[in-house]
């Protein structure tokens, strides 16, 4: 995530939000914080997990809400492309839902997590 911000400031390879090419200032101003976030979520998720965390399953789905959030609030004010922050809706709603069933319904991860979560530990 943050080699991504990198290749952007060092101006190589295309600057895409939601699919469509944007300037390098646009990019930086605007998928640059959202893109910080979500690494250091993404962090969270790897330590969660490999510590068998019980709250990692809820950091995952945490991002997806930060998207729909960030996505939202930008396209109300108007500072993002409309067909933009309905992509970015669309998508992080579809793989939001698609976690949440993973994460919670699927019956052998759900029995991974149901003793991690017994076990009350931060």
């Amino acid at each position: 995530m943050y080699l991504s911000i990198l290749l952007v400031l060092f101006n190589i390879g295309p600057a895409i939000m939601g699919g469509e090419h944007v300037t390098r200032t646009e990019w930086l101003r605007i998928a640059a914080p959202l893109v910080a976030a979500i690494g250091l979520l993404m962090a969270l998720v790897c330590y969660a997990l490999a510590s068998r965390r019980p709250w990692s399953r809820h950091i995952v789905i945490a991002i997806f809400a930060l998207i729909i959030v960030y996505a939202t609030i930008l396209g109300t004010l108007n500072l993002l492309r409309q067909s933009i922050m309905w992509r970015a809706l669309i998508n992080a709603t579809a793989f939001g839902c698609l976690s949440c069933w993973y994460f919670y319904l699927k019956p052998n991860v759900a029995r991974y997590f149901h003793p991690l979560q017994d076990r009350g530990e931060l």
